[in-house]
């Protein structure tokens, strides 16, 4: 995995964005994505109504609740938390400040994902950004998790639970990560991770696993944080997947979204030399498909008891079908609830029994990555054809009354399974200082723009690579016949010397060399803001000179020099 995005960055050429006209447009989701006052939430706007299960299970508001949900809500987060390893808070902090449009560029691949990284500092992904971005980005401007929140108004982990000895401080220097009061349910972070990343996935339907994957760990990483419980992320995304269907239930808003598609597509093949099929293929990826599959479902819903039996037919949320439009355009609307019927997640978790049944059940990533099979009635199966449970695709007239809590006792969890440890090997060290001398120059880094070319390496083999000062994952790569390999840096790395270790496939330390990073020149204006930031997720500069002034810094900031 890496953090990528150019330092320094000019435009190849003079990208043409959507119009004034567009811009300005009044479009119909406009109202329907609304979330409505803040002040004075109502219970039945969708982004209540869709959650509000959760007043039936919390247990702070006297009697009654789900108390087995309810610890082990509290367990999780604690395990998840104090489980962390350091590679895993550095993430979790980069999530915190960091625009999830610009540092899930990781989701795509490592050349894929450079190159993209690369075009949207540049200037040269104009309409994807005006669409996708932290500040501003027009898909989730006007859908606010503050009302769902002043709704339940449930404390945050760090208000409610020890600090001492159920959770660890996860921050920055200087960050104030634990510094808000607002209500945890739902997570924000989590909601706005899900519109961006669940609006690229449709953008690039054929890196969704990867892409849903990559946006999970940045909702999973808010229980890393101590800042959330794991309903809050299952609710925050469910609200983002929300956004995104009532945004493409919009026919003219999915022409905005089509025209980006176009440009994504045609930058991404332009900068890789080859068509986008090949270059996915040639790529080495996030995570491979069947292991970005199995993490993505299992962050639906962690590890709680149920509530509900496990068999209940699946029922579509109402427009949910057009979540597959962009991956799935041959079929139906019906043979597309069909899909995301075919491949839901069991029934019985705590939050599928709001007004809007279940959308803790859908899989994104099963259902956009689905190989489907349409009989001559219309009806469809999947590839195994095996495993498909009930099937209900009409979305529920009247809500469904709530499940009684279950009477067995509260299990003891365990922590959620992490990406595979396979594709991030653990820094050798946790001080640059500490890198062994004698390894010193056994490989060469050489630094042109944001790309670490690298050098002393054997031909075809994987590498992982890690810069320090505090380690920083650059990702994996691969070498070429000359042994030769290369690595994006981090938007976030601060000017000034660090040092590049490259570890070998089994994380055996290859050697280490150091390299000066400049101070970034700006790369041009940032584009203006069009809405209100809805959810308040990563802060981030989106050219250079933003990028140095958010200060993304990890723990690099401060040691920079000592490398």
């Amino acid at each position: 995995m890496f953090l990528t995005g150019a330092l320094t960055a000019a435009p190849a050429y003079a990208a043409d964005g959507f119009t004034d006209a567009q811009k300005q447009a009044v479009y119909s989701s406009d109202t329907t994505a609304g979330t409505g006052s803040q002040s004075a939430p109502d219970p039945a706007n969708w982004s209540v109504a869709m959650m509000d299960v959760f007043t039936d299970l919390r247990t702070d508001r006297g009697e009654g609740g789900n108390a087995a949900v309810m610890d082990v809500n509290d367990q999780l987060t604690s395990s998840i938390n104090l489980g962390a390893t350091d590679a895993q808070r550095e993430r979790a902090i980069v999530d915190q400040y960091g625009d999830m449009a610009l540092t899930m560029a990781d989701g795509l691949g490592a050349r894929l994902g450079d190159i993209y990284a690369t075009a949207w500092e540049a200037g040269e992904l104009p309409k994807t950004r005006w669409l996708l971005s932290k500040s501003g980005g027009k898909v989730g401007s006007v859908s606010s998790t503050n009302p769902p929140k002043n709704f339940f108004d449930f404390d945050r982990p760090y208000l409610r639970l020890d600090p001492q000895t159920q959770l660890r401080y996860v921050d920055r220097e200087g960050g104030d990560a634990w510094g808000s009061t607002s209500g945890a349910f739902p997570s924000g972070h989590t909601s706005q991770a899900y519109w961006q990343g669940v609006s690229l996935a449709t953008l690039l339907p054929e890196l969704a696993p990867q892409i849903l994957a990559r946006t999970s760990e940045a909702g999973h990483n808010r229980i890393v944080m101590g800042a959330h419980y794991p309903l809050d992320v299952i609710s925050g995304r469910m609200m983002g997947e929300k956004i995104v269907q009532l945004r493409l239930a919009d026919d003219a808003f999915r022409a905005l979204m089509d025209e980006a598609s176009a440009e994504l597509r045609s930058v991404l093949a332009a900068g890789c030399g080859a068509t986008l099929a090949t270059c996915i293929a040639d790529d080495t990826p996030y995570l491979p498909t069947d292991e970005a599959l199995a993490v993505y479902a299992d962050r639906l819903h962690y590890d709680f008891p149920t509530t509900g039996p496990a068999d209940a037919a699946v029922v579509v949320p109402e427009g949910a079908e057009t979540l597959l439009l962009s991956s799935h355009p041959e079929l139906t609307a019906d043979q597309r609830r069909q899909v995301l019927a075919l491949t839901a997640a069991p029934s019985g978790h705590p939050l599928d029994v709001g007004e809007q049944e279940s959308w803790q059940r859908l899989d994104l990533a099963a259902a956009m990555s689905a190989q489907v099979t349409v009989a001559p009635d219309g009806t469809v199966s999947l590839g195994s054809g095996t495993g498909q449970p009930p099937v209900d695709p009409e979305p529920t007239p009247e809500p469904t009354p709530t499940p009684g809590p279950t009477t067995q006792p509260t299990p003891t969890p365990a922590p959620t399974t992490p990406a595979p440890s396979a594709t991030t090997p653990a820094a050798p060290v946790a001080d640059g200082d500490d890198l062994p001398a004698a390894a010193e120059g056994r490989i060469t880094a050489t630094l042109s723009g944001s790309t670490v070319s690298l050098g002393g390496l054997t031909a075809g083999e994987r590498y992982f690579v890690y810069a320090y000062s505090t380690p920083t994952a650059l990702g994996w790569t691969q070498a070429d016949a000359a042994g030769t390999a290369s690595v994006s840096l981090p938007a976030a790395l601060a000017p000034g010397a660090h040092r590049i270790a490259v570890l070998s496939a089994d994380g055996t330390l290859v050697g280490w060399a150091a390299i000066t990073v400049p101070a970034a020149t700006p790369a041009g204006s940032a584009l203006p803001a069009t809405g209100g930031d809805a959810a308040g997720l990563w802060v981030t500069g989106l050219t250079a000179s933003m990028v140095l002034a958010a200060g993304i810094v990890l723990a690099l900031r401060h040691r920079a020099r000592r490398a």
